[in-house]
């Protein structure tokens, strides 16, 4: 039956986006009432209500609240995994709770949040781009904070003059609320400009993430911010060491609206949480600073929100431990760097005891762009950052002298042996048998004509048949009882059984391979791509650098072929496409409504 049928809708646009600026990251001020859901155990005794990990430069933490988890309290101070337990000590909502399941994440409040959306000038590194476009008249966007089982309402306001919009918050799964994934012309309508809209979501998973403009260019112009929702960690941090999210991303001198025509555009600067320097004048701005105390342990939140770049990030002389990739808690391993792609997440932990203690005890910060995966005019200054100790020390303001680590940029994820979900998922043969009906190849195509750009011709990116292209006024999620589709749509539809039992759908995505089908419109591209799923956390089966048209001969799609890895997969919402090889990605069939993009 086709109601309950998954529909997969796979939108795709590749966006080549530049452009944001300064202001501090400041917490967004809200208000908050309790929460709707009325699901509770162990009624009794009185409200919980408690801090986050503060934050050490204002000793001030977050305030989570539960006011109806009578009968519970806190438990993260002493042992990170745990985030709430019963007094009797006999339920606990830790890192052990499936998050997939309503009925294991605990409830809290609502939360809500204004976000007005307007123009102005952006000079993040000391130069001005004229077309910023921002929320809260601040980039980065106001930092959104909330306690796992909080309900996040949102309402944004569209003040720009020209353009309508639509907000996404990224990764967020959006169970049974699929029209508040902010893609429009996929699950809503644009925001017209004057017009208001309220988004309404669960927060069932923890972590951090980032939200944006889901609009054409507009995130490249300075449309986003972070996202941090309060929960359990695998590894121990001190209490006074959770530090703001650092958004690190490319940038542009020019709007991306200047740019969206001829050549991919060459990138210009990079910023750490909307700070750079170009030049040598003497408006330029402050390197992006922190500052740790000997001996305790930080959390940092990683996030790469670049429009054409992958990075990879380091500290001086400082191990990274990485417990999170995406909103999913890892079984903690140590890196010298980690490589983030777009869109992608990571928590860290650091410990303030650096391997060789350096000259004034200043080290630099680098986010290096990654070989093939970003384009820059010239080679831009890797050093973003200071991590500063000592600093009431008479030389401490001095730049650092550290020295990097030694390491490869090539373009690539984190190593697939690294990632090792906490909680365990064991994924079943896919629902849709013939994989190769589903098979998505990425490259790119010259676009011109109706339905796409009349009057231009654009270079997109495509797969499996066509660039996709949306119709604002015909959201896709008001259709999904459609039988036929126009071909630039590109809808797969699968049907599952309706006999309660999990089903996993399973893509097949790949790099190109052969040859171009169409004349020389379609151009292979060899660099590796993100990849990312709404609606779900995926399992990445397989990550190849091999070309699937070598595998596809001897390779068996389910879990009988020893290349697939069935048994706790690696799991996230963001992967990379490696430049030459494929994916094999799987979800559950739970959450009904559409799935843009990969």
């Amino acid at each position: 039956m086709k109601v309950d049928s998954l529909w997969t809708c796979l939108s795709y646009v590749f966006e080549l986006l530049s452009g944001n600026t300064v202001q501090d990251q400041l917490p967004l001020g809200q208000g908050h009432t309790s929460n709707v859901v009325s699901h509770v155990d162990n009624i009794g005794s009185e409200p919980l209500m408690f801090e986050a990990p503060r934050d050490p430069r204002t000793g001030e933490g977050f305030i989570c609240e539960y006011p109806r988890m009578r009968g519970y309290r806190k438990c993260h101070e002493n042992d990170k995994h745990c985030w709430i337990k019963s007094h009797d000590g006999r339920r606990k909502f830790d890192i052990n709770s499936d998050y997939e399941n309503p009925k294991e994440v605990p409830l809290g409040i609502t939360r809500r949040f204004e976000l007005d959306i307007g123009e102005m000038p952006l000079s993040p590194d000391g130069v001005t781009m004229e077309h910023g476009k921002v929320f809260n008249r601040q980039y980065p966007g106001p930092w959104i904070q909330a306690c796992w089982g909080d309900t996040i309402e949102v309402t944004v306001t569209n003040k720009l003059q020209y353009n309508g919009t639509s907000v996404h918050f990224h990764g967020i799964r959006q169970l049974n609320t699929p029209h508040m994934d902010g893609v429009n012309g996929i699950t809503q309508c644009p925001i017209a400009p004057g017009d208001t809209f309220t988004y309404k979501f669960r927060a069932l998973q923890y972590g951090s993430s980032w939200y944006h403009s889901h609009y054409s260019l507009q995130y490249g112009d300075g449309m986003l911010g972070p996202m941090t929702i309060y929960g359990p960690t695998t590894a121990q941090y001190d209490l006074e060491g959770a530090l703001e999210p650092i958004l690190m991303t490319d940038w542009n001198h020019r709007s991306v609206f200047e740019a969206k025509t001829g050549a991919a555009p060459k990138m210009t600067n990079i910023l750490l949480n909307g700070n750079g320097q170009y030049g040598s004048g003497p408006d330029r701005p402050e390197k992006f600073n922190m500052t740790f105390e000997e001996g305790k342990k930080y959390l940092l939140i990683l996030i790469n929100t670049a429009v054409d770049t992958t990075f990879i990030f380091s500290i001086d002389e400082h191990l990274l431990q990485v417990v999170e990739t995406d909103f999913v808690p890892i079984v903690p391993y140590y890196r010298e760097k980690l490589r983030i792609g777009i869109g992608q997440r990571y928590h860290v932990i650091v410990h303030a005891k650096p391997r060789n203690p350096a000259r004034h005890n200043n080290y630099w910060i680098r986010t290096i762009p990654a070989r093939q995966c970003s384009k820059f005019a010239c080679g831009p200054d890797e050093k973003m950052g200071i991590l500063r100790y000592n600093t009431t020390k008479p030389d401490s303001d001095k730049d650092p002298l550290s020295t990097p680590f030694l390491f490869d940029i090539q373009c690539a994820d984190e190593p697939y042996e690294e990632i090792i979900p906490w909680k365990k998922w064991r994924v079943g043969n896919p629902a849709n048998n013939d994989l190769t009906k589903t098979e998505f190849q990425v490259s790119l195509k010259n676009s011109s004509g109706v339905p796409y750009v009349p009057d231009k011709r654009l270079l997109r990116w495509d797969m499996h048949l066509d660039p996709f292209r949306i119709n604002f006024s015909d959201p896709t999620i008001l259709s999904l009882e459609r039988e036929t589709w126009p071909r630039y749509t590109d809808v797969v539809t699968v049907d599952t059984p309706d006999d309660g039992e999990d089903h996993w759908i399973w893509l097949l995505i790949t790099a190109p391979y052969g040859i171009p089908s169409e004349g020389g419109e379609r151009m292979f591209v060899p660099a590796a791509h993100p990849m990312h799923l709404h609606g779900h956390d995926f399992a990445l089966l397989r990550q190849s650098t091999t070309s699937w048209e070598d595998d596809k001969h001897n390779f068996t799609l389910d879990c009988s072929d020893e290349r697939v890895k069935c048994d706790n997969p690696p799991r996230r919402d963001v992967a990379l496409l490696p430049a030459y090889g494929y994916l094999i990605i799987a979800f559950k069939a739970d959450n009904p409504g559409k799935l843009p993009h990969l």
